[in-house]
């Protein structure tokens, strides 16, 4: 008995000692980096994640999939509306957020107030993290007749109503400002999540930079912050059961990257057919869409026609993010595939159909986006809808208009004219995504979620991927939400953790840092460089040449603002700011942002 006492003994102690020896997970990857937090995604949810992960005494590493100025996803394009409650509105708020929940299981009770909670905390950091000059209440309520309506406050940073970058700039330069505790790699994309799959820790993430697999190792945690799925035209498909729909804002890198890695390590997914559309638009033929081209021409009488040549809907109401009254229901907001604005000569005589159109319309009409017809047969046949269905229905408009009710939709009649002389006018409009709600499933503690319930050690989540609405949705909490998520994922992501390596993987190696090459211009005698802060804080570069106090020219020599819309001020600006011998010249309309910048670079090229 002794003998087999002292062989047990034996045998545990080598069991032990083996034990003591055996290779960690994290000792069997080859690391080419190492930090405490890598987040993936440089929107607003990951700048505040890793801002807060710095404020916690982490070393971060944001990952961003686009270039520098393109970066930010719908961050960078959207309104700038950042949600927020006064704590004396709590309950309301949380009665409000039940009520756009409905009859959907989640987001659990418990989500709801922790978000309703975390919204409270936000304007706290616009002002004391962010440095916002000015937050007001644009009061814009999504769902006027639930409880609690209005509680849910439709912040600006900066009083501006919004649409300007404001609110993306100060994030990243939140995020700039930390440039001793947050690396920031641009054109690398996440790919993978490195997992110990006997663990399930989540231990770093494999991104492409270069050309190069690069392996990060991330100490205490992973945040996933990469956005939707807005420009994955099989996701919309597969999700959204709807053909042919795009991007808003143009966010082309939001093509559900984090969903298929977080399926790869096990991850539930929740609310993936809750996508907020459709914003009807017009396209530019680069592929970028109007924002709001819907309502301003209705105001004037214009109406929508599906591709039978028919009504379907009041022009003059807006969904509410993508849902619509029916009945006493509320439902997504139907449409046809194929949609055409109508207007007629007196409408193109009040002026620009929309703010970014010129003052007469003419260049849309000349280019061909604005398709002419004599007649409504002839506009019919150019637009291939049924010519006999558009008579019908201009004939129906026109007596509606007679009678003093929209029969069909209940638009007010105010907002309606009579289209009774040629010619006649069609503008294609495209069913546009504002954004898509589906992705990974969290917990209030930011913590990602697998198929049966439970955490997935190290890894979390913030912002617009797998974002907490089931379906009705209130504006400016993508926003909002990835602020207070952000800054739940941020802290515990940054906290120690005890069952990792302790020891660094970095022992004697050089850690990998991307090249990054400085733009360099050249100038010729007498000329200038000078920038400014284009939209979402992209850089906007103009080259100058002043003889004593004439400026010859002023030429724009790099620039990332959203093509189409700002073709008139990229033109315009420059041969204002010649003609005039000065900077101080008036914007071009419905590209402000754009027109400050060119006055922006121009001003630090001349001093």
């Amino acid at each position: 008995m002794k003998k087999l006492l002292s062989l047990m003994l034996v045998l545990m102690m080598l069991c032990a000692a083996l034990g003591a020896h055996a290779e960690s997970f994290e000792s069997t990857i080859e690391w080419d980096a190492e930090y405490d937090v890598v987040v993936i995604g440089f929107g607003a949810a990951g700048a505040t994640a890793a801002v807060t992960a710095a404020e916690e005494g982490a070393k971060v590493l944001l990952l961003e999939k686009a270039p520098e100025a393109l970066a930010g996803g719908n961050s960078r394009v959207c309104m700038q509306w950042m949600g927020y409650v006064d704590p004396a509105q709590r309950e309301d708020a949380i009665a409000y957020m039940k009520a756009l929940r409905g009859n959907f299981n989640t987001p659990s009770d418990a989500i709801i107030e922790m978000y309703i909670d975390g919204l409270s905390d936000n304007l706290a950091w616009m002002t004391d993290v962010l440095g916002m000059e000015n937050p007001v209440n644009r009061g814009n309520v999504e769902f006027v007749n639930m409880p609690g309506a209005g509680s849910i406050q439709t912040m600006t940073g900066n009083g501006d109503f919004g649409g300007d970058g404001y609110m993306y700039f100060k994030m990243k330069a939140s995020v700039e400002a930390r440039a001793d505790k947050i690396d920031v790699w641009y054109s690398a994309p996440a790919k993978h999540l490195i997992q110990d799959k006997a663990t399930r820790i989540v231990h770093g993430v494999e991104a492409e930079v270069g050309g190069k697999k690069v392996n990060i190792r991330a100490k205490n945690g992973v945040v996933l912050c990469c956005g939707g799925f807005e420009s994955n035209e099989q996701m919309l498909q597969d999700y959204g059961v709807k053909a042919g729909l795009v991007s808003l804002g143009g966010a082309m890198f939001n093509t559900g990257d984090g969903i298929i890695m977080a399926q790869e390590v096990g991850a539930n997914l929740w609310h993936m057919g809750n996508m907020v559309y459709a914003d009807l638009d017009f396209r530019y033929d680069v592929g970028v869409q109007v924002f709001g081209t819907q309502r301003a021409p209705a105001k004037k009488g214009a109406i929508m026609v599906g591709g039978d040549g028919t009504r379907f809907m009041n022009e003059d109401d807006k969904s509410h993010h993508g849902k619509s009254y029916f009945h006493g229901d509320i439902v997504q907001t139907p449409f046809p595939s194929t949609i055409y604005m109508i207007v007629d000569q007196e409408i193109i005589d009040m002026g620009a159909l929309h703010k970014q159109f010129s003052a007469d319309n003419s260049e849309e009409i000349e280019s061909g986006w604005i398709i002419k017809g004599e007649t409504l047969a002839e506009l019919a046949e150019k637009i291939g809808v049924p010519a006999a269905n558009l008579e019908k229905t201009i004939a129906l408009n026109n007596e509606m208009i007679d009678r003093g009710e929209d029969i069909l939709f209940g638009r007010d009649v105010a907002t309606m004219k009579k289209f009774e002389n040629g010619p006649f006018y069609a503008i294609q409009m495209v069913a546009s995504v504002v954004n898509t709600q589906g992705g990974p499933e969290r917990n209030e503690h930011a913590e990602i979620i697998d198929l049966y319930g439970e955490p997935i050690p190290h890894l979390y989540g913030a912002g617009e991927l797998g974002d907490v609405w089931s379906y009705c949705y209130q504006a400016s909490c993508n926003i909002g939400g990835g602020m207070l998520f952000g800054r739940e994922a941020g802290r515990n992501a940054a906290a120690a953790k005890s069952d990792n390596d302790p020891a660094s993987v970095m022992e004697g190696k050089t850690a990998f840092k991307p090249e990054v090459k400085e733009v360099v211009y050249e100038t010729e005698e007498g000329e200038t460089i000078g920038y400014g802060q284009g939209m979402g804080g992209t850089k906007l570069v103009v080259k100058v040449k002043k003889t004593g106090e004439d400026i010859e020219y002023v030429k724009i020599v790099s620039h990332s603002e959203t093509p189409g819309i700002t073709k008139r001020a990229l033109a315009q600006m420059p041969e204002r700011i010649a003609e005039a011998d000065t900077a101080d010249v008036d914007i071009v309309t419905g590209a402000t942002v754009t027109s400050r910048a060119i006055i922006e670079a121009v001003k630090d090229a001349l001093d």
